[in-house]
């Protein structure tokens, strides 16, 4: 992994910058920080301001964990694009493989509901449902490996299998059937008609990114991790508002960037040399 914020880095973004790209990014680690309680996670100005800046010029999307309407009370409508649920809910998902994921979401959660809440809530673990999957999240657990381990025995009785993806102090469960966010990347460029996209991760949840080893896409993680496929990293989460600086900036800097970049049907955005 290499360093982003390198001229050889700089280099790259400036690539994206030449044809129709799509950037999309995770949540929670790399837009917003990761908090304790992950109801209070939010978006620093900075980035708000950049991220919105952005997606005025560019296709721009946030592919998270979270469910959409979760994403929507935390961004509003400074992103168009957001895929919830790890890559299985948005619009590009078929209502039917929808429906399945979500069906199979339910019955795991009723299972668990019956069998194992008081037992749960004794662990300090909480289970947020998000229709089509669920996460136990045990950052405020306070025997963290006795934590761990109930959620292994739980997740060994659900049926069918989920589709495991650990987080930073969260277990997400995803049924078999769910898409994960390599495929709605790849389902997006295709859709918004994109040669290139970057995604920007910050855990295991996004290797589904960075493992595909795509050509097209400029993977960035959130700090280095030598085991990680992506190509590049940033050394803490809020160098993600110098990204957003210098995609804009450079991006404004050449009359022609963003005429073939910005949403089919859209209006070109005003130039603004000063801000």
């Amino acid at each position: 992994m290499d360093y982003l914020l390198t001229d050889t880095g700089r280099n790259d973004l400036g690539a994206l910058l030449k044809v129709r790209s799509l950037y999309a990014f995770d949540f929670d680690g790399t837009l917003a920080k990761i908090v304790r309680d992950h109801h209070a996670a939010r978006l620093a100005r900075p980035i708000r301001f950049w991220l919105e800046k952005l997606a005025k010029r560019a296709p721009t999307a946030i592919i998270s964990g979270r469910s959409v309407e979760d994403l929507r009370s935390r961004v509003g409508t400074v992103v168009p694009h957001l895929i919830g649920n790890h890559g299985s809910e948005g619009p590009h998902a078929h209502p039917e493989n929808m429906r399945q994921v979500r069906e199979t979401s339910s019955g795991w959660l009723k299972l668990v509901n019956e069998r194992y809440q008081d037992e749960l809530t004794r662990h300090g673990v909480v289970v947020e449902n998000k229709s089509y999957s669920l996460s136990f999240h045990y950052r405020t657990a306070g025997q963290r490996d006795e934590a761990r381990a109930l959620i292994s025995r739980i997740v060994a009785e659900l049926s069918p299998p989920p589709r495991i993806v650990l987080g930073k102090s969260v277990v997400n469960v995803m049924p078999p059937t769910a898409s994960h966010k390599g495929t709605a990347l790849l389902e997006y460029m295709r859709r918004l008609d994109c040669a290139l996209a970057l995604y920007v991760g910050d855990d295991e949840t996004d290797e589904d990114v960075f493992a595909l080893r795509d050509h097209r896409i400029l993977t960035v993680r959130i700090g280095k991790k030598n085991e990680s496929s992506a190509r590049y990293f940033l050394k803490r989460q809020t160098e993600i508002a110098e990204v957003l600086r210098l995609l804009v900036e450079v991006g404004d800097q050449n009359i022609h960037t963003w005429s073939g970049c910005h949403e089919q049907g859209a209006p070109r955005p005003a130039q603004h040399p000063n801000e």
